[in-house]
């Protein structure tokens, strides 16, 4: 990796690679990849006119960037979509959802596979289905396919006897036992993948195939089972849309976007039937064209899919449209092809799956529409805009000791407990609330505005005026704008805003004031709950932890087989020595210490 800390560059090499533009604090704006490195950074460094609105604004943020020179063009595009997902920066287009899409796993490699939901792809020889966007609908079409097709679902294969009830009911062919062998049971597992991938009439045919031997051979009984099991798929195969009149594979993309958000929808289609359709949310900045916004799309949904077919249709001109056929065409080791249709069937493709997302969007808005307690509680506050993310801070301090705060969110009324944060106080001595509470929303918000991330419309504190004065100082320390803050005492439950002389009485049958108390007593349990787990932490711990080689697990089997730290103390050696893991020179070592702190004279301390 070659790195510039000046924002001139000349000194840039030609060749394709990587760059990363970054704040003054140091934070990644934007990851963006060149077939010329040099070339393309002076166009966000350099002080002439462009009409590029996007470009003007990341002129102005930028301070310093970074470059990465890579061998090839693709191994930049493959390179700046893992930095995305890994730094997501503010000027990128980012997959809103930026979590791992679940896949369905098949473990191909076991004796007797099996099929579960998983977030993770291993290079393990297992075959993933994937991804999802829908989780619910994925797990529907597990369920689907295990009633199906019988398979086992036990997490470890075990010879047993007997067969587990799911055989008993049918759900399982009993590989356990011995009642499927190893060439039967693959079957059903090659049959399962070929259905997952869209593939049912294939699956149809070659159980109809099956059906025919197993009668003309008078077994009855397999041709029963053979015969329900193909009524169930034939249920499903009709479901299916009919596409087209060819019987091609090929996904269509479409883009469906207003302002900085957007939406895009993957139509899966297979042996020209449709079998899915995902839409996934995306976030970037409004400035961004659509064509950049498509391009962004497939190069992160698509380092991820693991099922591709040879065509993929799209709703706009792609820029890199050979980079990333390339790129394709290396990841499933054949050709890739990315169309824009102008006139025919496939036109009438992108027209459906354009409409689709423009759904999906409408969909998606209407979710996002603010809440009726929301907008009662704007206008209650008389703030300008509505408060759809509240944050609340609160202590836990019981005379002085094991002191914390913590910081929760609300979204449109709702927990969002990925914003649940915990922090131990450092630096304030004796019982005073209101420099706890100042040294808490310092931190949180400091670490908010240095890392860029959402900061709430409102900031609730647990207290009087007091705690409201110190902790809207903090804020306006921290450099966080835009942020309201009010403080609800429990006493009277009367709401304290800043430059208002005293307090205000909240109406009780006011739904704002329900959702106040609600985040209030939210913010109270959470950290009266951290706090008690701090205390039982501290209260679990013996002189056992400060002998320099006993870890956990060794302290864990003592304990477990004397009790308490005074029983260790009256074994012998020799007895000390039998626990696993121990040993005589660990074992007299403990009763060396245990024996020190009974004299007073202290332990032994590990050494960190």
């Amino acid at each position: 990796m070659a790195a510039s800390r000046k924002t001139s560059p000349q000194r840039v090499p030609t060749g394709p690679g990587v760059y990363l533009l970054k704040s003054a604090s140091g934070r990644i704006i934007y990851v963006g990849k060149a077939l010329n490195l040099r070339s393309r950074l002076r166009a966000y460094t350099g002080k002439g006119e462009t009409p590029d609105r996007k470009v003007q604004i990341l002129r102005s943020r930028l301070s310093t960037f970074d470059y990465i020179v890579t061998g090839s063009e693709t191994e930049a595009l493959v390179l700046e979509s893992n930095l995305i997902k890994e730094h997501r920066p503010r000027y990128n287009v980012k997959l809103k959802d930026d979590k791992r899409y679940p896949f369905i796993k098949v473990t191909l490699a076991e004796k007797f596979p099996r099929a579960y939901v998983t977030r993770v792809i291993k290079e393990d020889g297992s075959r993933y289905f994937g991804p999802y966007t829908d989780a619910r609908a994925m797990r529907r079409t597990l369920r689907l396919v295990r009633q199906i097709f019988p398979i086992r679902t036990c997490k470890t294969f075990k010879l047993r006897p007997r067969p587990c009830l799911n055989h008993q009911i049918g759900r399982c062919p009993g590989p356990c036992s011995g009642k499927v062998t190893e060439e039967q049971y693959r079957r059903g597992i090659d049959e399962l993948c070929l259905f997952l991938s869209g593939r049912a009439d294939e699956v149809l045919g070659q159980l109809e195939s099956r059906m025919r031997h197993e009668s003309s051979s008078l077994r009855f009984e397999e041709a029963a089972a053979l015969r329900n099991r193909i009524a169930d798929i034939d249920k499903v195969v009709r479901r299916q849309s009919v596409l087209t009149a060819t019987r091609v594979d090929r996904d269509v993309v479409a883009i469906d976007n207003h302002e900085h958000y957007g939406v895009a929808s993957v139509v899966r289609i297979r042996g020209g039937k449709m079998i899915g359709c995902e839409n996934v949310p995306l976030e970037f900045v409004r400035e961004t064209s659509r064509e950049e916004i498509l391009a962004a799309f497939l190069k992160q949904f698509y380092s991820v899919a693991t099922e591709l077919p040879p065509e993929i249709l799209v709703d706009h001109e792609v820029p890199e449209t050979e980079a990333i056929e390339n790129w394709l065409r290396e990841k499933v080791g054949r050709a890739v092809s990315i169309h824009f249709p102008k006139r025919g069937e496939k036109l009438q493709l992108v027209a459906f799956a354009r409409e689709n997302a423009r759904t999906a969007l409408r969909r998606a808005f209407d979710e996002r529409k603010v809440p009726k307690i929301i907008e009662e509680l704007r206008v209650f506050l008389g703030m300008t805009r509505p408060p759809r993310l509240i944050s609340a801070v609160d202590i836990s301090n019981i005379q002085a000791a094991h002191a914390v705060g913590t910081v929760i969110s609300f979204r449109d009324a709702k927990p969002d407990k990925g914003l649940y944060r915990k922090y131990r106080i450092r630096t304030v001595k004796g019982a005073d609330d209101c420099a706890m509470i100042h040294e808490v929303v310092l931190r949180h918000f400091g670490s908010a505005v240095q890392e860029e991330r959402e900061l709430p419309d409102l900031l609730l504190v647990d207290g009087g005026k007091g705690q409201l004065r110190k902790a809207t100082e903090a804020v306006r320390q921290a450099g966080a704008r835009g942020v309201t803050v009010v403080a609800l005492a429990k006493r009277a439950e009367e709401l304290f805003l800043p430059g208002r002389a005293g307090a205000i009485p909240i109406p009780d049958e006011s739904a704002a004031k329900r959702l106040l108390v609600r985040i209030r007593d939210e913010v109270h349990r959470f950290s009266i709950t951290y706090h008690r787990s701090l205390r039982r932490k501290t209260a679990r711990r013996s002189i056992l932890d400060d002998i320099t080689g006993v870890g956990e697990s060794r302290k864990a089997a003592l304990l477990e087989r004397f009790g308490s730290a005074a029983a260790i103390a009256e074994r012998g050696e020799g007895e000390i020595a039998e626990v696993p893991g121990i040993g005589i020179r660990t074992a007299r070592k403990i009763k060396q210490a245990l024996e020190q702190e009974q004299r007073g004279g202290g332990t032994q301390r590990r050494s960190d």
